[in-house]
């Protein structure tokens, strides 16, 4: 299949595109990058009031152009609420990951306010933006390329690996710890998508992808697991945030998608279903077969299921605040710790 870059700009009286080779190769997680704040632009020129230019965030200004970069290999990785992700390979052999988005009607301006705040984060957590790109036809954002992969590719994809207890509760503290930090910079921002597919890996570290994009969204797309209060899918609280990573922590004690389809059934509501397990007393039967062998963080994994339930609170005003949730998986990550340090004497 082939991926179009169109670049708009009176110059020659026509827009100007480069046709890019993509891969027909569909991959199942979603791409991340890397970056930080304060912005830079490569210039390029252009007579009709519109930017043709890369602009950048932090030090990576001018690394690479918006030439380099539509000259550049490039292979599907998805294909999301606000558009198509891909694999993007420079000649200088760097790889990164370029959000094509569609269907995003806001002026230059408009954008350029929506987006600066994404680029200004900087969290060992997150996966920051690396540079954007804005015209009348064409709007893409540029992070790193995160090759290992996504927690959802990890949970429930084919071959999976054995995801031990320690590793999925180091992933849920350090995705606690980015949400955090995004919602600690402004009381209305938020994730706005958060989910399995969104937190990618990187040598055993959790990055938070795809943050601050709701608003780039049309009305009728709706993320991936909203709170149930959620109406406008372009104004996510923080509260939806919480419902959203309470919706993850059941994905990671479980090891089923929140969208699991059970025998008989069209639908899978992950949080009605664990509450409705819980409730009968059954929580042993709650948790991801292969956590079961832990048996000496029993109580630390049941202590993981109580903070996911208090998440995914019906009510919006009975979920914890993110400092609280960074707070308990802290207090959890060192009692399991602890517990480790002992099976080890």
């Amino acid at each position: 299949m082939s991926f179009f870059l169109c670049c708009g700009g009176k110059m020659d009286n026509r827009a100007r595109s480069v046709e890019v080779e993509a891969s027909t190769r569909s991959k199942r997680n979603i791409p991340g990058g890397g970056g930080a704040a304060a912005g830079a632009a490569a210039r390029g020129g252009s007579n009709s009031g519109e930017s043709k230019n890369l602009v950048f965030f932090g030090s990576d200004a001018r690394v690479f152009d918006l030439e380099q970069l539509l000259r550049a290999s490039a292979e599907v990785l998805g294909k999301g609420t606000i558009g198509t992700a891909y694999k993007v390979v420079l000649v200088s052999e760097r790889v990164l990951a370029v959000k094509r988005l569609r269907d995003v009607e806001l002026s230059e301006q408009e954008f350029r306010e929506k987006i600066e705040p994404v680029g200004a984060m900087v969290h060992r957590n997150l996966v920051p933006l690396r540079a954007y790109y804005y015209s009348k036809d064409e709007k893409l954002l540029v992070y790193d390329f995160i090759s290992e992969g996504s927690v959802s590719a990890l949970l429930h994809g084919t071959g999976k690996p054995q995801l031990h207890w320690r590793a999925r509760l180091e992933i849920a503290l350090d995705a606690t710890r980015g949400i955090a930090y995004i919602h600690s910079t402004s009381p209305s921002a938020s994730h706005g998508n958060l989910k399995s597919s969104n937190v990618l890996l990187l040598s055993g570290t959790a990055l938070v992808s795809d943050h601050g994009l709701a608003p780039l969204r049309r009305p009728a797309s709706f993320p991936g697991h909203p709170a149930p209060e959620v109406t406008d899918p372009r104004r996510i609280s923080q509260n939806a945030d919480v419902y959203s990573f309470g919706v993850l922590l059941l994905e990671l004690l479980t090891g089923k998608a929140p969208a699991h389809p059970l025998l008989y059934e069209e639908a899978f509501d992950l949080p009605r279903w664990v509450q409705s397990v819980v409730k009968e007393e059954w929580a042993s039967e709650v948790f991801d077969p292969e956590l079961l062998q832990y048996q000496d963080v029993e109580d630390e994994m049941v202590q993981l299921l109580e903070l996911a339930i208090d998440c995914t609170a019906q009510y919006h005003d009975k979920r914890p605040a993110m400092p609280d949730i960074v707070s308990r998986i802290e207090q959890i990550h060192r009692s399991s710790s602890h517990s480790d340090d002992h099976r080890h004497v």
